[in-house]
């Protein structure tokens, strides 16, 4: 108002228009300190719900699990089409058969548990073994999707678009939104 020529005045409609982009521009500037400050509680959120995981086991899509001498090793094979001799196969680190599980007819999503002894009946040393699920699908032998059961031992929060990191035990480190059962 101040800076208006007395000779030529504004018309109303644009002097209006003014106005209204200066309160546009003001709404922005705070609708964008809300949503930051959503942002942050969205992460203090999320690090507090994520600390309720540790010591948890979640289900994470993996061929490596941790087996331990108290619980073995648990794990779900998602057999895509029927199958009547699936069977998971174990192997040590170094990549040596130690157990063939026989999970005979399956459909679906099928849980195994192996107990920590090889075929010979010997028990194994705890840690971190590889599994793979195969079975006869129309004649071809057919590896299907595998997940473990995997202690989360820590979380990280993550900034931005990156989320919950859990850090699982044996596997390493894997987004939450990967976990498909807790």
């Amino acid at each position: 108002l101040k800076n208006q020529d007395p000779l030529k005045p504004m018309e109303s409609g644009e002097f209006l228009g003014q106005i209204a982009a200066f309160g546009t521009v003001s709404g922005i500037s705070d609708l964008q300190n809300s949503f930051d400050n959503f942002s942050t509680s969205m992460q203090s959120d999320q690090a507090l719900q994520g600390s309720s995981l540790v010591g948890r086991s979640v289900l994470v899509p993996s061929s490596i699990g941790t087996m331990t001498a108290e619980e073995g090793m648990k794990g779900q094979i998602n057999v895509v089409e029927p199958v009547s001799d699936l069977k998971v196969q174990v192997f040590s680190e170094n990549g040596q058969l130690v157990k063939t599980i026989g999970k005979g007819s399956a459909s679906g999503y099928t849980n195994f548990t192996w107990d920590g002894f090889n075929d010979n009946g010997e028990a194994m040393t705890p840690g971190v073994y590889q599994f793979k699920a195969t079975g006869t699908v129309n004649g071809d032998n057919t590896a299907f999707a595998t997940a473990t059961m995997a202690k989360v031992e820590s979380v990280l929060v993550g900034g931005g678009s990156q989320g919950l990191i859990m850090n699982l035990g044996g596997i390493g480190s894997v987004p939450f939104s990967e976990a498909q059962e807790i």
